[in-house]
């Protein structure tokens, strides 16, 4: 009546009747003769000290592991704090129980899809690369921080992020790109205009001739 277990198998509690804290990989239960059922530790990757035992989880791994870390640190989640968290990566050099396994995502907010979300981790057969931002259509650059060439104004309001510079063909220098800020094209002799379009008072004759305008 008066006497107290002394629990083994990782279990505790007056009567041994429920698994130790961090122990709720696999359900509590009782041992069957040789076979001991301990209690099993969870797998944080050494990114949390506290986890809970969910039955779906249990068996939809076919009854291998049922443990969820809870509160991951080091800007790690999923399950087992096996994932990098939204706008981190995960650094292919590291080990996922590393702390600085999980890296910043570098990407212009502006430029980038998903708000500056960049790609999680490396997989060749999806071609994802850890770390790299997928760029808006008319955005380039390894951070999508510029325009691709003839396009201009990088902006987040636009889905696809730059709009074309439109330069006109007979009136700007040819194989020119215009200004990515503000979009001015780099004009032909004579000709002006924000895209070439025009030519200069007293002057005439635009794509008439291979130099621009000509002279009154």
């Amino acid at each position: 009546v008066h006497g107290r277990c002394i629990c083994h198998h990782n279990t505790e509690g007056l009567s041994c009747e429920r698994c130790k804290d961090f122990y709720n990989d696999a359900p509590w239960r009782p041992a069957e003769g040789a076979q001991d059922n301990a209690c099993k530790r969870c797998n944080c990757n050494g990114h949390s000290g506290r986890c809970h035992f969910d039955m779906a989880m249990y068996q939809a791994s076919g009854g291998v592991s049922g443990g969820v870390c809870e509160d991951c640190q080091d800007n790690t989640t999923g399950q087992h704090c096996d994932q990098c968290k939204r706008f981190f990566y995960r650094d292919p050099f590291k080990v996922i129980s590393d702390p600085h396994v999980c890296l910043p995502c570098n990407c212009d907010p502006e430029g980038t899809l998903h708000n500056g979300m960049c790609e999680s981790h490396t997989d060749p057969a999806l071609g994802m690369v850890a770390g790299q931002c997928p760029c808006k259509k008319n955005v380039e650059g390894v951070h999508c921080d510029r325009c691709r060439a003839n396009y201009y104004g990088l902006s987040g309001s636009d889905p696809l992020g730059c709009q074309p510079c439109n330069c006109d063909p007979s009136g700007s220098l040819p194989f020119s790109i215009c200004d990515p800020a503000t979009g001015e094209c780099l004009c032909q002799r004579f000709a002006t205009g924000q895209h070439c379009e025009k030519c200069l008072v007293r002057y005439w004759g635009l794509g008439n001739s291979l130099y621009g305008c000509s002279p009154c």
